[in-house]
């Protein structure tokens, strides 16, 4: 099962870009090269996307609401 973690990790994965760009363009990075960067993310993004919507059709952000909701009281 996909879990918050699982998300949290994919999330700053993909943030990773802004750390990429500069560099490749500092390397002298061709257009191809950007492009390639660009699909790569391409496939990040949409797995981040699955498993937020997984994670959504579990209930899981409502079930973490609730056990919130409980501690606090």
């Amino acid at each position: 099962m996909t879990d918050r973690f699982d998300l949290e990790q994919q999330i700053l994965d993909c943030w990773k870009i802004t750390d990429d760009i500069p560099m490749m363009e500092q390397q002298g990075a061709s257009t191809a090269d950007m492009t390639s960067l660009a699909t790569v993310y391409e496939y990040k993004f949409q797995q981040l996307w699955s498993t937020f919507e997984k994670m959504c059709e579990e209930r899981q952000f409502v079930d973490m609401q609730k056990h919130e909701t409980v501690q606090e009281l």
